[in-house]
């Protein structure tokens, strides 16, 4: 069950780049320049990005980590499919979505769509994917997408698309447990139908609604968590000592460099571009500009990435170099990180050795906080001074984004 001629890898986001290299595969192309459309277009299409500041309590509560995740990108907190289903909406692009409680429906479900020639994007507990090299603890706290194009059943393996330059593959049962492994809608599949050529018209029409899905995400938030307020919620956290979710009560000097370490990884090395996203989002914008004759967005563009270059200042502040442990936690999610981009499961060894190390590290510094009372203040406070600029900075940023679309 191998689809000839899938040869489309890599990318910067996960989920932006299985839309990318599956609109590739089908032959989708921009009708101004004949070539597959980018992967910042296909981002901004599907909403683009978002704000805010998400904790999980459960996650600290049983010393599995810190549960803080810096939110930068357009509803990142569905479980279902709907961020993929709104880039295809728009694009006037039919999907198949499956879903299923029972695994062996679920590989049948995959096995049918590549017997038809269609790759399928699979949901799978990111944790349990073992090319990622992620806290298997984390189990099914994070979701996790990525493109299946063929099923060696006499191997037993399955090969995918990934944010890597090459295929990556996993056993059978791996992809069984890890799609199991979600907490809901499980062992869902989607694929999209071959394409007739993209009109100038309707890729306008996309482009467009893809900006007013951000913007309205932005300014009629769904939850205030994922919002420009979940900022304000951050910057009253960071330093609180007795809120019940204050960080000096939730994660005392235990469980403060799992926090920090999640603030840089969340804005820095899962997928973002190095920056929450704010780079992708401004090369939409250049492309937006064009397409739309709207000037205006070129200039956003230049605001979000010196945005982007702000929140990478803000999280390289959470692991500081004149602080040797934790800017070695920030030396060793970098290392993974570009090990993953740049070589794929060519480097396995070497990201399973810098994984190990990142271990390592996280249960000595839960052991030894290497700060005192006045530094740790100290770092702290000053983040929060950043975090709060920040805000203002967001805030202000949308309403230029309003004007621009106005």
């Amino acid at each position: 069950m191998r689809i000839a001629n899938f040869h489309h890898f890599g990318g910067v986001h996960g989920e932006s780049a299985a839309i990318k290299n599956l609109l590739s595969f089908t032959g989708v192309v921009h009708p101004h320049t004949g070539t597959p459309l980018s992967e910042a277009l296909c981002f901004g299409i599907a909403g683009g990005l978002g704000i805010g500041y998400s904790f999980c309590p459960s996650i600290p509560r049983h010393q599995l980590g810190s549960g803080i995740t810096i939110v930068g990108r357009h509803k990142s907190y569905v479980t279902d499919a709907s961020w993929y289903q709104g880039c295809f909406d728009r694009l006037g692009i039919p999907t198949r979505r499956t879903e299923t409680t029972g695994a062996a429906r679920a590989y049948r479900n995959l096995v049918a769509e590549l017997e038809e020639g269609r790759p399928a994007v699979v949901w799978c507990g990111r944790a349990l994917l073992p090319y990622l090299h992620e806290p298997v603890e984390l189990g099914s706290y994070f979701m996790h997408t990525f493109l299946v194009h063929e099923i060696d059943e006499s191997a037993g393996i399955a090969h995918g698309s990934e944010c890597a330059p090459t295929e990556v593959t996993l056993s059978l049962e791996t992809l069984e447990h890890a799609r199991q492994g979600v907490c809901s809608h499980r062992n869902r599949t989607l694929s999209i139908a071959p394409q007739r050529a993209l009109s100038l018209a309707t890729l306008r029409s996309a482009v467009h609604a893809g900006l007013q899905a951000c913007l309205h995400e932005l300014t009629q938030p769904k939850m205030k968590t994922f919002s420009l307020h979940g900022l304000e919620t951050w910057a009253k956290m960071i330093e609180n000592n007795t809120a019940k979710d204050g960080w000096g009560r939730v994660f005392g000097t235990t469980l403060l460099s799992c926090a920090l370490r999640d603030v840089y990884d969340s804005i820095v090395t899962r997928e973002t571009g190095g920056d929450l996203f704010r780079g992708l989002f401004a090369s939409f914008l250049d492309e937006a500009a064009i397409l739309l004759d709207r000037p205006a967005l070129a200039d956003l563009a230049r605001d979000y990435r010196r945005l982007g270059a702000r929140w990478r200042s803000l999280a390289e502040s959470a692991l500081p170099a004149s602080c040797p442990p934790l800017h070695a936690l920030r030396d060793l999610l970098d290392t993974r990180a570009e090990l993953f981009v740049t070589q794929g499961q060519q480097a396995d060894a070497a990201i399973a050795e810098t994984a190990g190390k990142l271990r390592a590290l996280d249960q000595n510094l839960r052991q030894h906080w290497p700060l005192d009372r006045d530094d740790t203040a100290t770092l702290l406070g000053g983040l929060r001074e950043q975090i709060l600029a920040l805000y203002q900075d967001e805030t202000a940023a949308v309403e230029r984004f309003r004007s621009a679309l106005a």
